[in-house]
């Protein structure tokens, strides 16, 4: 291939580029600019052609470019050639934009250099990153709108539902005898319906409270936590002969109430849900490294329970999601509950499960977490 012919290829490569490509001088005279980078700047060639690249720069840089450019030819100490970073160029109508610049230098003739920048318009993904910053502030405000909702809502609910059980307490007491069997039928059917609903209002307080009542993250020792969670259910253990069997467990930075809420709502869980059988219960942890960030806590809940199909497996974490219909006393909050705990804590949970054969919930946590000034 002649010099002619490679000439012709290599231009013909620069001109049809989806980057923008400028050449300048040593003194910062532009010498070429590709039709992808005079489009992006809204100059033609011709405007551009001789003059100071720093016409493409917004202030401050437009004053500072020829002092450094100046201090690399004097000293050789590069800030950006050979570098990729960010920087901001000026539109022809005064519009700032951001750009990937990467610069290199081409000896081309002895005593004779030139600098060529590869320009990379970075206006659509700041865009989108400003959407999803957008968005996910958007999220987190409707989130904690809604967190304080249901607080409140759940909060003020009970002082009418507490007056609701209170009389029809004084009516199973006083006027009973007085009732036809019809109306004692449905005396109990409305205190059994009140006492439901206190305790689905009890749990959406507990599911609430994980994000507007989290305490300070403190080094937890979370064998501690689970012989405490032991202990307060020593008498459902008794009642049901559960085996209870826990490996050696680590030390991390955690909310210590909600580490007892998330193993009470596991071990409560495996005991409730063992069908016929003993309740059997084996947790374990192991760690997982990570490159960058903090490693996480595998936490292993085994039971060898009644199980659940894993086609079902998100759907139990949801709040109020209850499989088993009401066979089980309870809300179906406890999981949506150890979810959102194990969220709040860097990690999340999951579960593998085969019905009949047990279920194993797996819990990640974060080592440690993030302190605020």
């Amino acid at each position: 291939m002649t010099k002619n012919n490679q000439a012709s290829r290599l231009k013909a490569i620069i001109e049809t580029a989806i980057d923008g490509i400028i050449t300048i001088d040593e003194h910062g005279i532009v010498e070429s600019i590709n039709p992808a980078a005079a489009t992006l700047f809204g100059f033609t060639e011709e405007e551009v052609i001789d003059q100071n690249i720093s016409m493409l720069m917004p202030e401050p840089d437009r004053s500072h470019h020829d002092r450094y450019l100046h201090s690399y030819l004097s000293t050789g100490e590069a800030r950006i050639i050979g570098i990729g970073r960010e920087v901001k160029g000026l539109k022809n109508d005064g519009t700032v934009f951001p750009f990937r610049l990467a610069i290199s230098e081409v000896n081309i003739t002895e005593g004779k250099r030139i600098f060529t920048g590869i320009i990379h318009d970075l206006t659509l993904q700041k865009e989108a990153e400003e959407k999803l910053k957008s968005y996910a502030e958007e999220l987190e405000r409707s989130n904690k709108e809604l967190e304080e909702f249901a607080y409140v809502s759940s909060h003020d609910l009970q002082e009418p539902l507490r007056k609701i059980r209170a009389f029809g307490s004084r009516i199973e007491e006083k006027e009973l005898d007085n009732l036809s069997p019809k109306g004692k039928d449905y005396l109990n059917r409305m205190l059994t319906a009140s006492e439901r609903m206190q305790g689905l209002i009890e749990d959406l307080l507990s599911f609430s409270r994980v994000s507007t009542k989290r305490e300070p993250f403190v080094k937890v020792n979370l064998n501690e936590i689970a012989k405490g969670v032991v202990s307060d259910l020593e008498l459902l253990i008794q009642e049901t002969g559960a085996q209870l069997t826990i490996h050696p467990l680590p030390i991390i930075e955690a909310d210590g109430t909600q580490m007892r809420q998330l193993f009470q709502n596991l071990i409560s869980n495996a005991i409730k849900f063992s069908g016929d059988k003993v309740p059997e219960l084996k947790i374990l942890s192991n760690t997982i490294e990570r490159k960058g960030e903090p490693d996480l806590v595998e936490l292993t809940f085994e039971d060898q329970g009644i199980g659940f199909d894993e086609k079902y497996l998100s759907r139990i974490f949801q709040i109020f999601q209850r499989l088993e219909g009401r066979k089980y006393e309870g809300s179906g909050i406890g999981l949506a509950i150890c979810k959102r705990i194990a969220n709040k804590h860097g990690g999340d949970i999951t579960g593998k499960s085969k019905p009949g054969e047990g279920a194993t919930f797996y819990v990640t946590l974060s080592e440690t977490q993030p302190h605020k000034d």
